[in-house]
């Protein structure tokens, strides 16, 4: 797969080109074959139950918490489609949610109330303010490249594997979108400062990449996944992603948008 999206770096008209973005994407957003008459088998429904619903919650947020610290952010505040760009990646979020959600509906299968991993991300949301908050959410987004990867391929399901694919291509241009702001955001700082944050950022994903393959490492293992496959295109679109961030915060000028082979 391989996904090209919009520039970070435009130097003018930023949001208002993602906003324009997301509301065409919201307008493909029900093509998926939900009348496909093939459900998971049970071997199947075994292996990916506990991946879907932890994904179904985790994707799901009302953003109230985000939308108040990003009014507050000085740093964004001559951004004035900012808000409600931000609106619209919250509802496509959602979006991924309801899909995932009405997936398991289909195959009976129950969605969770909460879980665990789910609640330690959400409480250190709203710990944190909106840098955190958002270094949060894209480093989520990047473990969720590899993660739809295999979930792809562990079934027969055309549905499933048709999700996989939308949420995949979404998932991209977020990352792309979450680098502009988080670069924003960081451009004030003194380099040491970026630093600081920077590898803060890369702790975080780091452990998170652990968490994530233990928790699911059967579906990975399913679809032909090594840990060793799985560390490796993980850290690749982090790092690419780091590099773009780094870039928007020293007001670089211009570079290549993120791409997923």
């Amino acid at each position: 797969m391989a996904t090209s999206v919009l520039s970070v770096a435009a130097p003018a008209g930023r949001y208002e080109r993602w906003r324009e973005y997301f509301l065409e994407n919201r307008g493909s957003a029900g093509r998926l074959p939900w009348d496909d008459p093939l459900l998971l088998s049970a071997g199947e429904s075994r292996l990916v139950a506990r991946a879907v619903q932890q994904f179904q919650l985790g994707e799901y947020a009302r953003g109230r918490g985000l939308l108040r610290r990003a009014s507050a952010c000085a740093a964004l505040a001559r951004e004035p489609e900012f808000i409600p760009t931000l609106t619209l990646f919250i509802e496509e979020e959602q979006r991924h949610s309801a899909m995932l959600g009405r997936f398991l509906d289909r195959e009976r299968i129950p969605r969770l109330e909460n879980d665990w991993v789910d609640g330690i991300f959400r409480r250190l949301r709203k710990l944190a303010g909106l840098e955190i908050c958002l270094t949060t959410l894209v480093t989520a987004e990047v473990l969720a490249i590899p993660f739809y990867q295999a979930l792809r391929d562990a079934t027969r399901s055309p549905l499933l594997r048709a999700i996989c694919v939308r949420i995949l291509c979404d998932e991209a241009a977020h990352l792309n979108y979450q680098a502009l702001t988080i670069g924003l955001v960081r451009r004030p700082l003194g380099a040491s400062a970026r630093k600081v944050r920077a590898a803060r950022h890369s702790i975080l994903f780091r452990c998170t990449a652990l968490l994530l393959w233990q928790q699911h490492r059967d579906v990975f293992r399913a679809a032909g996944w090594s840990f060793g496959r799985f560390r490796e295109g993980s850290r690749r679109v982090f790092a690419r992603l780091d590099r773009q961030i780094r870039l928007v915060s020293c007001d670089g000028a211009s570079f290549e948008d993120l791409r997923l082979d």
